[in-house]
């Protein structure tokens, strides 16, 4: 995940536990207990012996614990779960200021590498959903390479985006919405393996949970084909105002949001973090 904690696992290292250790009053059994914190998250920890030689010697732990790896944790959520419990060791510590370092270190860590979470008192990591999205589409990034019309879709979109962004042109504009609509409807068209229109291949697919939310797709495309110019030359009459800047964010947005219900590809759980 290009927001997540475990795809950073490499640099909390420097960034956070050797901060810790390098402190005047840093505990000699830092690593010690920090590598018996995460012995708990590891799915396949290390044998017992490995483990009791650890603890009982503070530089065989820090060896130990420099040697855990982002793939040593089973997902996401492990490494959560032991940045919060290293929360807790770090209390443990009885240090004044210890903790609020560590609070301040993994803070700074988060806004250096754009992760997506925030961090509430007095230490719980709290998931954005911006964050979530950007994984999101970097999923369906992914799941348009291994597909050449796809890539074509998306690439299309991404370039008409870009030019809108800094022509400002109504023309542009419309061809973004355009071809985010198209984009949306060749994932759907691979899914189905039919061609059609986007409507017609929302009724092809049961992964809907409910009518309504099938119908919110098939009536966003119905209003990429009634306003004028966007798909087709549209009507006219329909029109309610000129679209803006915020039409074309928001539209784009719907449109790849609801490609997650049009592929059966995306990894859903990884996204997320499980």
């Amino acid at each position: 995940m290009i927001g997540g904690l475990r795809g950073h696992w490499l640099y909390t290292g420097p960034d956070v536990w050797n901060r810790l250790a390098s402190v005047r009053k840093a505990p000699a059994d830092f690593f010690t207990e920090l590598y018996r914190t995460a012995y708990d998250f590891l799915p396949t920890p290390p044998e017992y012996k490995e483990f009791e030689a650890a603890v009982n010697d503070p530089e065989y732990a820090k060896r130990g614990f420099e040697r855990i790896q982002a793939t040593d944790f089973e997902n996401e959520t492990s490494v959560i779960g032991f940045m919060e419990a290293a929360f807790g060791t770090i209390q443990g510590f009885e240090i004044k200021g210890y903790e609020r370092l560590y609070q301040k270190l993994v803070r700074d860590f988060i806004e250096k590498y754009n992760l997506r979470y925030q961090i509430d008192r007095p230490f719980r990591l709290r998931l954005l959903l911006p964050g979530v999205f950007a994984d999101f589409y970097q999923d369906l990034f992914r799941l348009s390479q291994i597909d050449a019309h796809l890539t074509e879709l998306l690439h299309d979109f991404e370039h008409s985006f870009g030019t809108y962004t800094r022509t400002k042109q109504a023309i542009d504009l419309r061809t973004c919405i355009s071809k985010a609509s198209m984009y949306a409807e060749g994932v759907a068209g691979k899914t189905t393996g039919k061609s059609g229109t986007l409507g017609s291949l929302c009724d092809c697919l049961d992964c809907w949970p409910h009518a309504t939310v099938r119908e919110s797709l098939k009536k966003l495309y119905g209003f990429c084909s009634d306003y004028p110019g966007i798909r087709h030359a549209g009507n006219p009459e329909s029109r309610l105002r000129d679209l803006e800047t915020k039409d074309g964010v928001l539209i784009c947005l719907l449109f790849f949001a609801f490609s997650g219900y049009l592929t059966n590809q995306l990894r859903t759980d990884e996204v997320i973090g499980l």
